[in-house]
């Protein structure tokens, strides 16, 4: 393997290279495979080279940007399939439920919640699945669990067990959330009996 040094490199670029999961996980794999291409840290981002000449930079929230055309800046172009999960639990490890009687209804919901702020106490009657896409989310149940779901990563949410969320982090947390669901039947029920501490 290729010595880089990386200590100066972009976090966000970081997980995007070194995570098997990562955007630019394959780039990284072959940079090491491929005897012509070098790297190097500038300004927190990898600069690429195939034999000295510059090709490809990848920053951690920018964009790549293509200097050359070269076989490594075509796998930015090719689509990659990740499965964030498959499972029949969630986060907590309960077993979620069968699936309801009659016709679903599916519901797709965007949830931008600020810094700092704490949701209030409730359950879910239907199942639900999210990715979260911005800053980092905080889940507490009512007996004082939490899982913290990062940037990047997808959650499965309890089911009947009472939770909230909480913005800890840095920035606005931005979540995309899809519900099995009913008609009529509320996406969440709201435990306004429980303060928020």
């Amino acid at each position: 393997m290729k010595t880089i040094d990386t200590t100066n490199m972009c976090s966000y670029l970081q997980r995007k290279l070194f995570d098997e999961n990562g955007e630019y996980h394959r780039i990284w794999l072959a940079l090491q495979d491929d005897p012509e291409l070098t790297a190097v840290v500038r300004s927190r981002q990898l600069h690429i080279y195939r034999n000295g000449k510059k090709v490809l930079v990848l920053a951690g929230k920018s964009a790549p940007k293509i200097l050359r055309e070269d076989p490594i800046c075509e796998m930015l172009k090719q689509v990659e399939t990740t499965e964030l999960f498959r499972t029949s639990q969630s986060w907590d490890g309960a077993a979620l439920p069968d699936y309801p009687q009659g016709r679903p209804e599916l519901v797709a919901v965007k949830y931008v919640i600020p810094q700092g702020s704490k949701l209030d106490w409730h359950h879910h009657d239907a199942m639900n699945h999210g990715v979260l896409v911005q800053g980092e989310l905080t889940i507490v149940a009512v007996d004082g669990t939490e899982k913290v779901v990062h940037e990047g990563e997808a959650i499965v949410e309890m089911v009947g067990t009472v939770h909230h969320g909480e913005n800890r982090g840095e920035k606005p947390v931005v979540l995309y959330m899809f519900y099995l669901s009913q008609k009529g039947l509320p996406l969440s029920v709201p435990h306004s009996e429980i303060p928020i501490k």
